[in-house]
C-alpha cells in the first residue's frame, strides 16, 4: 500500500524515511572525511574572517571568495549537492507527512512514549532542514558565524536520533512487540 493506514506506514512514507536516513548517513560521512583547510586546523577553523591573510575564507576552500563549490574539491561539491538533495527530500517528506494521516498508534506504546515520539519526530524533521540550510549558509555566504549553528544542528540531530533509536530498540529488544516492522 502506498498510503499510511491501519496496517501501518505506507510505501511512500517508508521510502522517504529511509532515503532521508541514507542521504544523511552519507552526508555525515562525507563531512567528516573532507580534508581540513590548508591551515591544518580542521573543519570550521581557519576558513573565515581572520583566517590566513586576515580576509576571505582562508586558503583551504577558495581563498578570498569563499568556497569553490564546483571547483577541484570533489568531496565538497558532492557534500553541497547532497545537502541540497536532503533539503528537497525533507520538503517532500514534510509535504507527504502533512497530507497523509499517520497510522494509528501501536497499542503497545505508553502515553509518555507517544509524547516522546511526537517531539522526536518534530525535531528530526526540523533538523533535516536545519543541518543542510546552515551548511549552505556556511558555504555560500563564506561566513564562519554559520559554523556554530551547523555544529549545533548536528549535535541536536544526534541527540534526537539517540532518543528515536532508543525507543525503537526498547520496543524491539525489551518489549519484543515488533514495532520496528511498521517502518520496514
Amino acid at each position: 500500500m502506498l498510503r499510511n493506514g491501519p496496517h501501518g506506514y505506507g510505501t511512500v512514507t517508508k521510502t522517504l524515511h529511509w532515503l532521508v536516513f541514507a542521504a544523511l548517513a552519507v552526508q555525515f560521512a562525507l563531512g567528516y572525511v573532507m580534508d581540513p583547510d590548508d591551515s591544518g586546523q580542521g573543519r570550521g577553523r581557519g576558513r573565515g574572517r581572520g583566517a590566513g591573510s586576515g580576509h576571505g575564507r582562508g586558503r583551504g576552500r577558495g581563498g578570498e571568495d569563499g568556497y569553490e563549490v564546483f571547483g577541484d574539491d570533489r568531496l565538497l561539491t558532492l557534500h553541497v549537492v547532497l545537502g541540497v538533495a536532503i533539503l528537497v527530500l525533507a520538503a517532500l517528506r514534510l509535504l507527504w507527512r502533512v497530507s497523509t494521516p499517520l497510522p494509528p498508534w501501536a497499542p503497545t506504546l505508553r502515553s509518555y512514549e507517544r509524547v516522546l515520539a511526537t517531539w522526536t519526530e518534530r525535531a528530526l524533521h526540523l533538523l533535516s532542514f536545519a543541518i543542510p540550510a546552515t551548511g549552505l549558509w556556511l558555504v555560500l555566504a563564506g561566513d564562519d558565524d554559520a559554523v556554530g549553528p551547523h555544529v549545533a544542528a548536528h549535535a541536536a540531530f544526534f541527540l534526537a536520533l539517540a532518543v528515536h533509536l532508543g525507543l525503537v530498540l526498547k520496543h524491539q529488544l525489551v518489549d519484543r512487540d515488533r514495532l520496528v516492522k511498521r517502518m520496514l
